[in-house]
């Protein structure tokens, strides 16, 4: 396996004074203070200090050889950028910097690769010289997070981004030029704070703008410093997306769509901000990146990683694998450390950044959400865990389809004669009938585990309870099963909790198709004096009636045949719970605190749909 860093930076160790070259002051230049170490000053102004890692190969190839890292692919350090001068100035640095790094690539054994560096105040100029750095051996290209007030959503910058998907060129984004920076005096905050800032700022402009919709997935654009406070910040962005439409912008999909649309590094530098990241982007969309040579880089390049909880294919990936996808290179074969290849992709195969089976369904993440507790780990805790963890995945199906049905009742409701939505509504309620269908058969499978194997790892699993289940909740208060008592059980996560409360106060799939009858006159309106027992029996005769008009009611007949049997399906379920519950622990208490069987056994009445089974009594030959 190749171990890659794709970010880290480098100085030669002399350039021309570019100052009197250019006749205005404040260039960055290199004061050399004593062997192996040099000031880097901005005209008179302190910038960094630095040492021989920056310029000299032999002490980069030595500390790459400690740490293990078979490549390096460089990039100048981004004050060198200079897009605050005249184009045709920054595109004389952009060349000197770059024929820089290629001489140091010269020099590092097969060792080092490089990303150039382009003029982006013209982005002529900029496609020009990355064109020309492609054919040179440069594999892509780092950019500045800005060019002054343009963001990376600027029609200029977009463009220069459609160049670099047409060339291959990857893109690494290193924040730069911080803002607030008077803000920020003290404390090397600029790094600290401005520099996450700026990231998230960077790729909230390219997802809320719909430059990512524009742009080809052909574009692989990855973001340093692990994406800088994006994966920490993405709830809230989701939270905005789906709740103010101002917040919405041009993005034709919620922000999370994009997560495939680009890589991060790994420069986070705290085990569980590494596991937030991967969770997050999954294990697909992170590389290893150092920050190497400099003070706030990491000081054992790899450890993060090698130190994680990742699996071992995780690691295998985010140390080395990934790279090789982003950057279009692949390793020389042998032990020897060299060179990686340049690999033309088979037509026959997808290209880096096309849609696969794997990056589509998100499978790397997707294996890696099965954690279990049991220490050695139990064999039959990952088939508990992965049996649980397929329930929520229906249910979120099932509440996404029930919404639909709701949906269509109440175009239903108000269309008169329209039969397309009932239709519609009719033929989702038989998808949710299936789908609790084989939720009702996964107990077997459950059934499978000895009552000793799930006792052996049960009591790690307190408090949690499939009696806390969010989703299933949802699907109860959804379909007209409301107790705002049960909220309680949910305060410990507020945003299950809010999601709940909106549920009560929403109209369920019982108000909306009762609703429905009442508009279309089967159903008499009724006052809110009306008793609840008035109620119920009038929804009975509803129902009855529509049946005695069979041939004029049968669409709706229809859904209340699917209705029904999704009724008794969700009755079987709990039953099958009863009963497996009884079969692998007997009488004993649940993991959250219920009174486990002999609670589950008071849910068994519990119908969505009374009045639909109550209908059938009424029913005569």
């Amino acid at each position: 396996m190749q171990v890659i860093d794709i970010h880290n930076h480098f100085f030669p160790e002399s350039w021309p004074d570019l100052a009197a070259l250019y006749g205005t002051p404040n260039w960055p230049r290199i004061k050399h203070t004593q062997p192996g170490k040099a000031d880097i000053l901005v005209g008179d102004r302190f910038f960094r200090h630095i040492d021989s890692a920056c310029w000299d190969p032999e002490v980069r190839l030595r500390e790459m050889d400690r740490d293990a890292i078979d490549l390096q692919v460089i990039s100048a350090t981004p004050v060198l950028f200079a897009y605050d001068r005249p184009a045709e100035q920054a595109l004389d640095c952009a060349q000197l910097f770059n024929d820089a790094a290629l001489e140091l690539c010269r020099q590092g054994k097969g060792r080092f690769k490089s990303l150039c560096q382009v003029p982006l105040q013209n982005i002529d100029a900029a496609c020009r010289e990355l064109t020309r750095s492609m054919k040179a051996g440069h594999l892509g290209v780092q950019i500045g997070n800005h060019v002054g007030d343009k963001n990376l959503d600027d029609r200029g910058i977009v463009t220069f981004l459609q160049h670099c998907a047409d060339e291959g060129a990857a893109v690494l984004v290193h924040p730069w030029d911080l803002f607030a920076q008077e803000r920020m005096p003290k404390y090397m905050m600029p790094w600290t704070v401005g520099m996450p800032a700026e990231t998230q700022l960077s790729l909230v402009a390219l997802i809320l703008s719909g430059a990512f919709d524009r742009l080809p997935r052909t574009l692989r654009i990855c973001f340093a410093h692990g994406g800088g406070s994006f994966a920490f910040l993405l709830g809230r962005l989701e939270n905005a997306w789906h709740h103010q439409p101002v917040a919405r912008g041009d993005c034709a999909n919620p922000p999370s769509h994009y997560l495939d649309r680009f890589w991060v590094d790994s420069a986070v530098f705290d085990q569980k901000a590494l596991q937030l990241l991967a969770q997050t982007m999954g294990t697909d969309r992170i590389m290893l990146g150092s920050d190497y040579p400099f003070p706030l880089g990491e000081e054992r390049v790899g450890s993060l990683i090698r130190q994680s909880n990742l699996s071992p294919q995780a690691k295998a990936k985010l140390l080395g694998g990934n790279a090789m996808q982003f950057l279009g290179i692949q390793a020389a074969s042998g032990d020897e450390r060299r060179a990686p290849e340049i690999s033309p992709p088979s037509a026959s195969e997808p290209q880096v950044g096309q849609l696969t089976y794997s990056s589509y369904l998100k499978v790397p993440a997707l294996l890696e959400l099965q954690q279990t507790r049991s220490v050695p780990p139990h064999h039959d805790e990952l088939l508990f865990i992965i049996v649980h963890q397929t329930y929520e995945l229906w249910f979120k199906e099932l509440l996404h389809d029930l919404d639909a049905v709701v949906a269509n009742l109440r175009v239903a409701a108000n269309a008169g004669h329209s039969q397309d939505e009932v239709y519609e509504a009719a033929r989702l309620l038989r998808r949710c009938t299936e789908i609790t269908r084989v939720l009702v058969e996964q107990f077997t499978i459950l059934e499978t585990m000895l009552p000793t194997h799930f006792l052996a790892f049960r009591h790690l699993l307190e408090p949690a309870s499939g009696f806390q289940s969010e989703q299933f909740r949802e699907i109860e208060f959804l379909c007209g099963l409301k107790d705002e008592k049960m909220l309680r059980y949910h305060r410990p996560t507020p945003e299950a909790y809010e999601r709940l409360r909106r549920r009560l106060e929403e109209p369920s799939l019982h108000q909306v198709f009762f609703a429905a009858l009442e508009r279309m006159g089967t159903l008499p309106a009724m006052s809110e004096h009306t008793s609840a027992q008035e109620k119920f029996a009038a929804r009975a005769q509803a129902i009855h009636a529509l049946y005695k008009d069979e041939n004029h009611r049968r669409d709706w007949i229809d859904v209340c045949e699917r209705l029904t049997e999704f009724d008794e399906l969700v009755v079987s379920w709990r039953l099958r719970h009863i009963q497996l519950v009884e079969r692998i622990i007997g009488i004993r208490m649940g993991t959250g605190g219920s009174a486990g069987a002999s609670y589950l056994k008071l849910t068994l009445d519990k119908k969505f749909f009374p009045e639909l089974w109550e209908a059938r009594t009424l029913l005569t030959e």
